[in-house]
């Protein structure tokens, strides 16, 4: 697929525009094939991997009509300033999983297109977790909506995150069956996938006492890196002022899903950061928050043709131990193709710079007492 490279004056590049994408679609014709047929074809290698895979390292582990199952490495760069893990990282895993969890269901010609997601948070992962493993299975199918649930998971088994989606059946154009196609020869590259790269190290001890809006302001700047996460995806632009945020990104072919479509998880990490980041910027000296939930609501596709994604949050209350936020996220010509919301908990007695996590500390019970690494 050819890519428009969007940039505006100033604008530093990344390893994204210079790196060609890695990364295939699968054949149409497979379209025509009954949805668990075609997952499993796609698994065993009669599909490239699409460019989400050598991203982040996404792969199934199970494809059954009662359940799927998808994986994601816990690299390092999916870090944030705090060293844990955003919780919409769960959406990596879970996106795939919940929308394939439908797709075994359905016959020939049908695929699905995911309308919205949502996430009960109940702690975060960090590198420490192995990996981020999301568990779906499908709730009810019918001809034009499916539901699915899922439970997101480390490598050890703690519950990260419940999760649910909706999705809309869709009926495209099919080409003629070819049955099941052959295997597709891996494609070797001359280094690792991104995922698997050194990361840098988090910044969260660079922040010193410097506010969130200064800090947001030091990295437009650049006298502060991007968390290791947002440099991953390629974020850009980043701007914060009291109650507010807002973050650009390009979309690349990187980010794009077997669809063609700009993956909806990673669309769900992005609002998460942002949300997150104008929730920051109302906390006092020495308090932290952490996210209770998240809810995404896709209102467009989107092509992975470098348009520049925009993503802007603002909170709309804050007390003593809770706060709110709302976001949307619109392309270069002003549309909106996502909107997004998320409840925080404010957690006094700890910094960002020294918040690590604990296997049996659920966020939203860490209050008063900051979690430890094990």
């Amino acid at each position: 697929m050819a890519q428009r490279t969007t940039r505006s004056p100033g604008q530093a590049s990344s390893w994204m525009d210079q790196e060609p994408v890695r990364g295939g679609f699968p054949d149409p014709a497979l379209l025509a094939l009954p949805g668990l047929q075609r997952l499993r074809a796609m698994a065993e290698g009669r599909a490239p991997p699409p460019p989400i895979h050598h991203l982040f390292g996404l792969r199934p582990v199970t494809i059954g009509p009662a359940g799927v199952t998808f994986s994601i490495p816990a690299s390092p760069w999916l870090c944030s300033d705090a060293r844990v893990f955003h919780p919409g990282t769960a959406a990596l895993a879970a996106d795939a999983a919940l929308g394939a969890s439908i797709q075994v269901t359905l016959p020939g010609g049908a695929m699905v297109a995911t309308s919205d997601l949502s996430f009960n948070f109940l702690r975060p992962a960090s590198p420490d977790s192995g990996h981020v493993i999301a568990r779906a299975r499908p709730i009810d199918v019918g001809d034009s909506l499916g539901l699915a649930e899922a439970l997101v998971e480390d490598a050890d088994g703690h519950l990260l995150a419940h999760a649910t989606t909706r999705c809309f059946v869709i009926r495209p154009p099919v080409p003629a069956s070819v049955g099941d196609p052959p295997a597709v020869p891996p494609v070797r590259y001359g280094t690792p996938d991104p995922y698997q790269r050194p990361a840098p190290e988090p910044g969260a001890g660079a922040w010193g006492d410097r506010s969130t809006v200064a800090v947001f302001e030091a990295k437009r700047r650049g006298t502060l890196p991007l968390a290791p996460c947002s440099l991953l995806l390629g974020c850009r632009h980043p701007h914060a002022t009291e109650g507010h945020s807002g973050l650009s990104l390009p979309a690349t072919g990187w980010l794009a899903s077997p669809s063609g479509t700009v993956y909806g998880g990673v669309l769900a990490l992005f609002a998460d950061i942002v949300l997150t980041g104008a929730a920051t910027t109302v906390l006092g000296a020495g308090l932290i928050c952490s996210p209770l939930d998240l809810k995404v609501q896709f209102l467009h596709r989107v092509w992975p043709d470098g348009r520049l994604l925009r993503a802007t949050a603002a909170v709309e209350h804050h007390g003593h131990r809770f706060a709110t936020a709302t976001g949307r996220i619109v392309d270069d010509h002003g549309t909106m193709v996502a909107r997004a919301t998320s409840s925080f908990v404010i957690v006094p007695g700890t910094t960002w710079g020294s918040l690590t996590i604990a296997d049996d500390a659920p966020a939203h019970e860490a209050a008063g007492s900051p979690p430890t690494t094990r």
